[in-house]
């Protein structure tokens, strides 16, 4: 996966929403990441785990470290991918134990997903 020191990030906005809270970032995915090696050569493109770790989950911890790790991964949808150079804008919205993010290309949207921080597993049914 990616070096973490390899990815910069800027916080353009973190506010209060109705639910919860939302926050978004600026980050340039550099032509020399690590987890660009091998995926794919001549046409490199950024793995969706490096997308769910390195950029929506990292910067998940950076505004709410309580969270601590999903239980699972919903909705998770890569639309357009992601390469070397490319100018992106994370933006997440926390609504109690659920994190909803996107990952954004100027206005193109790249990636999406929910991550569910809840540890609790819901009631099975008797039986």
């Amino acid at each position: 996966l990616a070096k973490m020191d390899a990815l910069e990030f800027r916080l353009v906005e973190r506010a209060a929403t109705p639910r919860g809270e939302r926050g978004s970032f600026l980050v340039r995915i550099p032509a020399a990441l690590l987890a660009f090696q091998g995926h794919f050569p001549g046409d490199p493109v950024l793995p969706g785990v490096a997308q769910l770790l390195d950029l929506a989950l990292d910067r998940v911890h950076a505004l709410w470290p309580e969270l601590g790790q999903p239980r699972r991964v919903t909705r998770l949808k890569f639309r357009q991918k992601i390469g070397p150079g490319d100018e992106l804008e994370v933006r997440l919205e926390r609504d109690a134990l659920e994190v909803r993010f996107e990952l954004h290309r100027g206005p193109e949207l790249c990636t999406q997903g929910c991550l569910d921080f809840s540890s609790a597993s819901p009631p099975r049914p008797a039986q």
